[in-house]
């Protein structure tokens, strides 16, 4: 699933559509909102596709204020401390296995998850954790990059205005 956002007049090629997965698309909409609440109250559904939005006015205010942090370096510097959260997020345990590192469901037995992962043919284990019990923390499956910011920015210089469908 993803974010189709469609310019209302776009004056740009680039202010035509921009998409990103929700994956990429829910840390942006919360850089926004966090960053730019006076510009982004206006739009009350920035998580959801139900062709909510902004005008042309706040458009190109939000991408001038966009457009001036990624100058300073403001924009990179919320990319470098996401990482960095992100990244030092505990794992959490499997949820496939719930830690065990096999799996004794039927999948699991008819696959060969449900003995320990052996580590030479590396075969075995439960396969959502490679036999460890453990998974990444969800959250680093939301990726955050100042490009991603850019072309949004991009986007809203052109797009006269624009709905999250």
């Amino acid at each position: 699933m993803g974010m189709d956002v469609y310019g209302k007049a776009p004056t740009t090629d680039a202010g035509e559509y921009f998409r990103n997965n929700v994956w990429w698309w829910h840390p942006l909409a919360d850089f926004l909102l966090t960053t730019y609440p006076d510009l982004t109250e206006a739009c009350t559904y920035w998580h959801s596709n139900d062709g909510d939005g902004l005008d042309a006015a706040t458009s190109l205010a939000l991408a001038e204020a966009i457009e001036r942090d990624l100058a300073s370096g403001k924009v990179a510097e919320y990319a470098r401390r996401y990482e960095a959260e992100v990244g030092a997020l505990p794992d959490e345990e499997c949820t496939i296995c719930r830690g065990a590192g096999i799996r004794t469901d039927a999948i699991g037995q008819e696959y060969g998850y449900d003995q320990p992962r052996d580590p030479d043919t590396g075969k075995g284990g439960c396969n959502g954790c490679s036999g460890t019990g453990r998974t990444p923390a969800w959250e680093t499956h939301y990726p955050f990059d100042a490009e991603n910011v850019k072309g949004f920015a991009a986007f809203l210089r052109g797009c006269g205005g624009f709905e999250i469908c």
